[in-house]
C-alpha cells in the first residue's frame, strides 16, 4: 500500500451521482436537509446538484446539502453523507494521467476508506456552473495488423474482443473500491486501486466510439507502453492459440469463439 499519512485530517466523505468524494473538513462551512422548495438553503442560497456541476446527471431530491467556504459560496446537494472522519491513516492514491484537464483541477488523488474509494476534491475548483467538466481526451482507434499469438478472448457490451497474453498482468472482478469518476462521456467507466496505484479501467466499445463507457464485473488488466489500464469485461472467454483474419481491420476468428474477435491495438493507441 502507499505509505500513509502522519497527523491527523478530518474529511467529509460524500456520494453524488455514482461518485463518492472526500473534503477537507475544514472547506465545509454547513450540511444541512436542503428548504421545502429543495431548490435553496433558508431561502438564501441557491442550491446546485454538485453531480450536474461535474457533468453528471441530476441528483435524486431531497439529498443533503453541502456549503463551502469559497468565494463565492457554494452550496450543493448531494446524494448522502457518509460520515466525517480522520483520513490520514488510510491509504491514498495519486489519480493516473490521462483523464482529462478538468478532472486534474478537481481531484488530484483518492483516499481509500473502509474498502471504498473517495476522490479528494478541490473545493476552490469547483465549478459554479454546468458545463465545464469536460471528458478525456479521446484515443486515435488503431486495430491490430499482424496476425494475433496467443490471446485472451474477452465480451464487452456484446462484442468480443482480443488482447496478446504478452500485455495481460491478471483478470479481476470489479470490487467494492471501483469508483465512477464524475461527469459523462468519454472512454473511462472508472478507476480501482490494484496493488500500490490506481488504474483507469476503459470500455473497449466506448474507445471505438460505438458506445458509452460502462462498468462491468470483470477487468482485463493490462500493462502498455510502461501504463497501467484495464478493459471493462462481461465475460471472459479464455486463451485462444490459433487466429485467422477475417478480412475486416482488426477482425480475426477461432476454433470454439462463437464469433468473430476485434483486437484493438492498444500499444499504438496508448503509447
Amino acid at each position: 500500500m502507499p505509505p500513509y499519512e502522519s497527523g491527523r485530517r478530518l474529511c467529509l466523505l460524500m456520494e453524488a451521482g455514482e461518485t463518492r468524494y472526500s473534503v477537507e473538513a475544514t472547506s465545509v462551512m454547513e450540511v444541512a436537509a436542503p428548504g421545502p422548495d429543495e431548490t435553496s438553503l433558508r431561502g438564501v442560497l441557491e442550491v446546485s446538484d454538485l453531480s450536474v456541476l461535474l457533468g453528471g446527471e441530476p441528483e435524486r431530491a431531497p439529498g443533503m446539502v453541502v456549503v463551502f467556504d469559497v468565494s463565492p459560496t457554494l452550496a450543493v446537494r448531494v446524494r448522502s453523507i457518509v460520515e466525517v472522519v480522520d483520513v490520514a491513516p488510510a491509504p491514498h492514491y495519486l489519480l493516473p494521467s490521462g483523464l482529462g484537464d478538468t478532472l486534474a483541477a478537481l481531484s488530484r488523488s483518492a483516499v481509500l476508506h473502509k474498502d471504498r474509494l473517495y476522490l479528494e476534491l478541490n473545493a476552490e475548483a469547483l465549478p459554479h456552473e454546468p458545463g465545464t467538466v469536460r471528458p478525456p481526451p479521446e484515443h486515435p482507434v488503431h486495430f491490430l495488423g499482424s496476425r494475433p499469438e496467443r490471446s485472451l478472448v474477452f465480451e464487452s457490451q456484446g462484442r468480443l474482443f482480443g488482447l496478446p497474453l504478452s500485455l495481460i498482468s491478471q483478470v479481476v472482478t470489479q470490487g467494492p473500491a471501483f469508483s465512477a469518476l464524475p461527469g459523462k462521456g468519454g472512454a473511462v467507466a472508472g478507476v480501482m486501486p490494484h496493488g500500490q496505484a490506481l488504474w483507469p479501467l476503459y470500455s473497449a466499445p466506448a474507445l471505438l466510439g460505438s458506445a458509452p463507457a460502462h462498468v462491468e464485473p470483470f477487468l482485463v488488466l493490462t500493462e502498455v507502453e510502461g501504463r497501467s489500464l484495464g478493459l471493462c469485461a462481461s465475460r471472459v472467454l479464455g486463451v485462444h492459440p490459433r487466429f485467422e483474419p477475417t478480412g475486416e481491420p482488426g477482425e480475426f476468428s477461432a476454433p470454439g469463439v462463437p464469433a468473430p474477435v476485434l483486437f484493438l491495438d492498444v500499444r499504438r493507441m496508448f503509447s
